[in-house]
C-alpha cells in the first residue's frame, strides 16, 4: 500500500483486539465502570453487534453475567451471533424490530437487580478510551505526526475519540478523512445538515449587525458554509435529508504490500437492513452493517465543527474489493465497514484529498475490524459487485468518478474547496522523516 500511494501508509489494526474490533476500548471501559461504581452483576446489551460482542465477553472476562436482547431474524442471521453465544452470554429474542428488543431489555433491566444496560450513544467513557488509539499512534510513529487520519465512521463515537485524541496530543491540524458508504452516510448527512443550519443562523446574526469580511460575506469556516446549486444525481442525492425536519440525534503495522437512555428512539443501532426507495438509495441491505445507524451522537458532530474533517462516501463495490484485497495482501479478514476506510488509500482518494503527500508523510489507516464477516458472506460480495470496482465517491458537493484509470472531478474545485461543505483547515506542512518500512509495532 505505501509502495502504490507513493507514502508511508500505517494501519493501525485494531482487528487484533480480542474481540476483533475497536469497540473493546469504549465499550469494554463502560463494562468495568457497570461494575466498580454500579456493582452490576449483569450486563445488557442490544442487537448483535459488535459492541454486544464486547459485552459478552468483558462479562465474562469480569465475572459477571450478561444477556443480548436482539429481535427475530427475518433473513440471514448474524455471524456475531454465535460468537455472542460462545461467549457465555444469554441472548434473548424479542418483538420483529431493533425497537422491541430495546423496549423488552429496558424492562428486563428495571425488573432485574443490578442489571446495567451498555448503551455507548454519546457516552463520555466511550469516547475517552477511543481517543487512547491515538496516544498508542504518538507512541508507536515516535512522536511523528501524521499527515492525516482515516477511519470509517458509523454512529461516531470512534470519530470524537480520534478527535479528542489528535487534540491531546497537540495534534490540532491534523484532518480525519471519515469514510462511509452511500447507503450509511449518516454522518456526512448530519454534517452537512447542521452545517446548514449554523450556516444560516450565523448570517442572520450577520445581516443584523455582525461583523462582515472585507467582501460582504459571513466570517464562517467552509465547514460552515451552506450549500449551493444541487449536485449531479449520480450518487444518492442528499437535498431530501437537508430538507427534512429529522435531527441527528445526538497495533499499528506498516501497510506495505454504560447506562440506560430514557427512550429508544435516540438509540443507534447496527442494523443492516435496506433503505427505502424513497430516500433515493439503494433497496438492498447494506453490506456495511457495521456502518449503518439510525443516528450520530452530538459529540462526534460538535468536535468536528472545531476540527478538520473530511466526510466522503463511497460504493459498497469499492469497500467490499478492499475487504478481498485486505485479505489477499494481508492475509487478515475484516468488515466491509472497516474496509472502507482501506479503499480510500487503494484507490488513491487520499491523493485527491491530501494533493501534497510525499515520501516523507504518514497516512494512518485506522483498520477497526469487525467480527460480522466469514468467508462464506465475502464469496457472496464477490458474486454481487463488479472486481475491481469503478470509483464512485462523494463528499459535500464533490463526486469523483473513476471509470477506467483516471480519476475525475464532476465539480470544480478539490475536495477541500470552500464549495465542498467541509472544513478548510490545512494540516501541517512540516513533515517528519520517513519511518523504516520495516519497523512493524504490535497492536495493542
Amino acid at each position: 500500500m505505501s509502495k502504490q500511494a507513493g507514502c508511508n501508509i500505517w494501519l493501525k489494526l485494531e482487528n487484533m483486539q480480542p474481540t476483533q474490533s475497536f469497540k473493546i476500548r469504549g465499550v469494554g471501559s463502560m463494562c468495568i465502570n457497570a461494575l466498580t461504581e454500579q456493582n452490576a452483576q449483569r450486563l445488557v446489551a442490544i442487537g448483535d453487534t459488535n459492541a454486544a460482542l464486547v459485552v459478552a465477553y468483558s462479562a465474562r472476562q469480569l465475572g459477571i453475567s450478561a444477556t443480548v436482547f436482539v429481535s427475530a431474524s427475518s433473513g440471514q442471521v448474524s455471524v456475531i451471533r454465535s460468537k455472542i453465544e460462545l461467549e457465555g452470554a444469554d441472548i434473548v429474542e424479542e418483538g420483529r424490530s431493533i425497537k422491541d428488543a430495546y423496549r423488552a431489555a429496558r424492562a428486563f433491566a428495571k425488573a432485574t437487580d443490578g442489571t446495567v444496560i451498555i448503551d455507548t450513544t454519546d457516552d463520555a467513557v466511550a469516547v475517552a478510551a477511543n481517543a487512547t488509539i491515538v496516544a498508542e499512534i504518538n507512541v508507536q510513529l515516535q512522536q511523528r505526526e501524521p499527515t492525516v487520519v482515516i477511519a470509517p465512521v458509523g454512529s461516531g463515537g470512534l470519530l470524537a475519540g480520534l478527535i479528542a485524541g489528535l487534540h491531546q496530543n497537540l495534534w490540532n491540524r491534523v484532518p480525519v478523512i471519515a469514510v462511509e458508504t452511500h447507503n450509511t452516510s449518516t454522518f456526512q448527512r448530519a454534517l452537512l445538515r447542521d452545517s446548514k443550519s449554523t450556516a444560516d443562523t450565523e448570517s442572520k446574526v450577520c445581516t443584523e449587525g455582525g461583523k462582515r469580511s472585507k467582501t460582504g460575506k459571513s466570517k464562517l469556516s467552509a465547514l460552515h458554509q451552506p450549500l449551493s446549486t444541487p449536485p449531479p444525481s449520480l450518487v444518492p442525492p442528499l437535498e431530501e435529508d437537508l430538507e427534512g425536519d429529522s435531527e441527528p440525534k445526538t497495533a499499528l503495522s506498516s501497510g506495505k504490500s454504560g447506562t440506560a437512555r430514557s427512550d429508544s428512539e435516540g438509540l443507534s443501532h447496527h442494523s443492516g437492513r435496506g433503505r427505502a426507495s424513497g430516500d433515493g438509495r439503494t433497496n438492498e441491505p447494506t453490506v456495511a452493517t457495521c456502518l449503518s445507524v439510525g443516528s450520530v451522537c452530538t459529540r462526534a458532530l460538535e468536535l468536528s465543527r472545531a476540527h478538520p474533517v473530511v466526510p466522503i462516501s463511497i460504493s459498497e463495490a469499492m469497500a467490499a474489493e478492499a475487504c478481498r484485497r485486505f485479505l489477499d495482501d494481508h492475509q487478515m479478514l475484516i468488515e466491509v465497514g472497516s474496509a472502507a476506510a482501506l479503499s480510500v488509500v487503494g484507490k488513491g482518494l487520499v491523493q485527491q484529498i491530501i494533493p501534497d503527500l510525499g515520501h516523507n508523510s504518514h497516512v494512518v489507516v485506522i483498520v477497526t475490524g469487525g467480527a460480522n464477516i466469514n468467508f462464506d458472506r465475502l464469496d457472496s460480495y464477490r458474486q454481487r459487485f463488479p472486481y475491481p470496482a469503478p470509483i464512485i465517491a462523494r463528499s459535500g458537493q464533490e463526486i469523483f468518478m473513476r471509470m477506467l484509470d483516471t480519476t475525475q472531478s464532476v465539480t470544480a474545485g478539490g475536495l477541500l474547496s470552500s464549495n465542498s461543505g467541509i472544513s478548510s483547515a490545512t494540516p501541517n506542512q512540516q513533515r517528519p522523516p520517513t519511518l523504516a518500512a520495516s519497523v512493524v509495532s504490535t497492536p495493542l
